[in-house]
C-alpha cells in the first residue's frame, strides 16, 4: 500500500532543508566576497578602494571564519584570570583583531593622503619620487618623512593578521583549530593574498624612499614568523595544528624573500636580460607553491576526519601509507615541499632566498646599505634552521604514516576522487620543483 506524506511530514523537513540551502548560498556568497577582494585590490588606484576593499575582506573573512568552540565561563574564573593570559584571550579574537587591523590601515592611508597630498597612488608615487628619488642626487630632499615612517609601520602591523604573521597568529590558529578544515585553508590563502597586494601596491610601489623602512618591517616581522612557527611545529599535536605553524613560518620566509629585493638594485633597460628571480618574485613563487601544498593538507585532512570528530593528534594517520599509498605520498610532497627538501619547489624558494641575500644594496635615506647586508644574512641564516626544524617533525611524522601498523582504519569518502587529486598535486608540485624555471618565468612576465 502505497503511504503518501501527510501535510505535517513535509512542514517538518522543508524547514530544515530550506535552512540548509540558506546556509550554502550565504557561505557560497561569503567565499565569493573574500576571494573578489584581492582581485579588487589589485585594481584599485586609490586609497579609498584598497581601505574598502581591506574592509570587506575583514568583514567577509570574520562571518566565514565564525567560532564554533564555545567555552562558557564564570564570573569569579574571567576575574582569576591573570592579565597575560586576558590580553592572549584578546590578540586570538577575531572581532578584536579585525577592529584593530582596520584602524591601522585606516590611520597609514590618512598618514599617506598627509604625506602625498592625493589619495591616488599614482599621484603618491610620483610625489614621493621626486622628493626621494629624483634623476640627479642634488635633488633629493633630505631623509623620509615620519610620516611616512609611521604609515609604512601601521600597514604591517594592520594586515599581520590577515598575513598570519607571528606574533598576531593566535586568529589563524584558532581558524585552523575550530571552523571546517576546508574552510580555515580557503580563507588563510585568500587573506594572505588580500595582505600581500595591499604591501605590494601601498609599501613596495607607491612609497619609493621609505625602502629602509620596508626592508626592515619584512626583516623582523619574516623572522620572527619563521622562528615562531618553527617553536610552535614542536608542540603541536594535530594535522592541523601542524599545517596552520607551517603556514605561519612561510609568512615569514615569504616576507624574507621579498626583503632581499628591496634594497637590491636589478639591471633594467632593453639590454638587460632576466637571469635571477627578483625578491618579489620569490615571495610570489613562496606564496603559490606554499597555499598549493597548504590546499593538499587540508584536503587530506577532511578526508581522513572520523565520523565524530577531526583529526586530533598525528598519531590518527599512523599507518596511513599501508592502505592508502597515494594520498600518503601526496601528503609527503606537500609537507616536503614546505620544508624545502629537493626536488621539491620549496628547496628553489631557500636557495633564492640566498643567493639574493648576497646581491648589493642600493642606497637608502639613510645612507648606502652593506654588501652584503648582515641583517639579511642572518634572517636567511634563520630562516634556514625554521626550515630544518619544520624537517624533523616532519620526518617524525612520515615515521608514523610509513613505518608503523595503522592504529585506526581509514575509511576515505570518495576514494577515487581523492587518489585522482592526490596523484594530480603530487605531480604539480614536483614538476613545479623539476621545472621551477618555466613557473618563475610565468611570474617574471605577469610581475612586469
Amino acid at each position: 500500500m502505497l503511504i503518501l506524506p501527510t501535510d505535517a511530514s513535509v512542514m517538518t523537513h522543508h524547514p530544515a532543508l530550506a535552512i540548509r540551502e540558506s546556509a550554502t548560498v550565504q557561505l557560497t556568497g561569503l567565499i565569493l566576497i573574500v576571494a573578489a577582494c584581492p582581485v579588487i585590490t589589485a585594481m584599485a588606484g586609490s586609497l579609498e578602494t584598497l581601505l574598502l576593499a581591506h574592509a570587506v575582506s575583514l568583514l567577509a573573512g570574520g562571518l566565514l571564519l565564525q567560532e564554533t568552540r564555545t567555552d562558557h565561563q564564570t564570573r569569579s574564573e574571567v576575574v582569576r584570570q591573570s592579565h597575560f593570559v586576558v590580553l592572549h584571550e584578546q590578540l586570538q579574537s577575531r572581532r578584536t583583531m579585525g577592529v584593530l587591523s582596520f584602524v591601522c590601515v585606516a590611520l597609514a592611508f590618512t598618514l599617506l593622503f598627509s604625506l602625498g597630498g592625493s589619495s591616488s597612488l599614482e599621484s603618491i608615487e610620483a610625489t614621493l619620487r621626486e622628493s626621494y628619488r629624483p634623476a640627479r642626487a642634488e635633488l633629493i630632499v633630505g631623509d623620509g618623512s615620519i610620516l611616512g615612517v609611521a604609515a609604512v609601520v601601521l600597514l604591517f602591523v594592520g594586515v599581520a593578521t590577515q598575513f598570519g604573521l607571528f606574533p598576531m597568529h593566535g586568529v589563524l590558529m584558532n581558524s585552523f583549530d575550530t571552523a571546517p578544515a576546508t574552510i580555515a585553508g580557503l580563507s588563510a590563502v585568500l587573506q594572505r593574498c588580500q595582505a600581500a597586494i595591499v604591501l605590494w601596491k601601498v609599501a613596495s610601489v607607491a612609497m619609493p624612499g621609505f625602502e629602509s623602512t620596508t626592508h626592515l618591517l619584512c626583516l623582523v616581522f619574516g623572522t620572527s614568523s619563521c622562528v615562531g612557527g618553527a617553536i610552535l611545529v614542536c608542540r603541536s599535536e594535530s594535522l592541523r595544528s601542524l599545517v596552520s605553524t607551517f603556514w605561519i613560518t612561510w609568512g615569514g620566509v615569504t616576507l624574507v624573500a621579498a626583503a632581499t629585493g628591496v634594497m637590491a638594485r636589478h639591471p633594467t633597460g632593453p639590454e638587460a636580460s632576466w637571469q635571477f628571480p627578483t625578491g618579489i618574485e620569490t615571495a610570489a613563487f613562496a606564496m603559490l607553491i606554499s597555499s598549493v601544498a597548504l590546499g593538499m593538507l587540508v584536503a587530506c585532512d577532511r578526508w581522513l576526519a572520523l565520523d565524530d570528530r577531526s583529526i586530533d593528534f598525528v598519531e590518527d594517520v599512523t599507518g596511513l601509507g599501508q592502505q592508502h599509498g597515494l594520498i600518503a605520498f601526496s601528503m609527503t610532497c606537500s609537507l616536503l615541499t614546505l620544508c624545502g627538501i629537493p626536488p621539491l619547489p620549496g628547496f628553489w624558494c631557500a636557495s633564492f632566498v640566498v643567493g639574493n641575500s648576497f646581491l648589493p644594496g642600493i642606497e637608502s635615506t639613510e645612507g648606502p646599505s652593506l654588501i652584503p647586508d648582515p641583517s639579511v644574512l642572518v634572517a636567511a641564516s634563520l630562516l634556514l634552521v625554521s626550515l630544518l626544524v619544520l624537517t624533523a617533525r616532519t620526518v617524525s611524522l612520515l615515521s608514523l604514516m610509513f613505518h608503523h601498523e595503522p592504529i585506526r582504519r581509514f575509511n576515505v569518502r570518495s576514494k577515487r576522487t581523492a587518489a585522482g587529486i592526490s596523484v594530480t598535486v603530487a605531480a604539480v608540485l614536483l614538476w613545479m620543483g623539476i621545472d621551477a624555471g618555466t613557473m618563475l618565468a610565468w611570474l617574471h612576465t605577469l610581475l612586469l
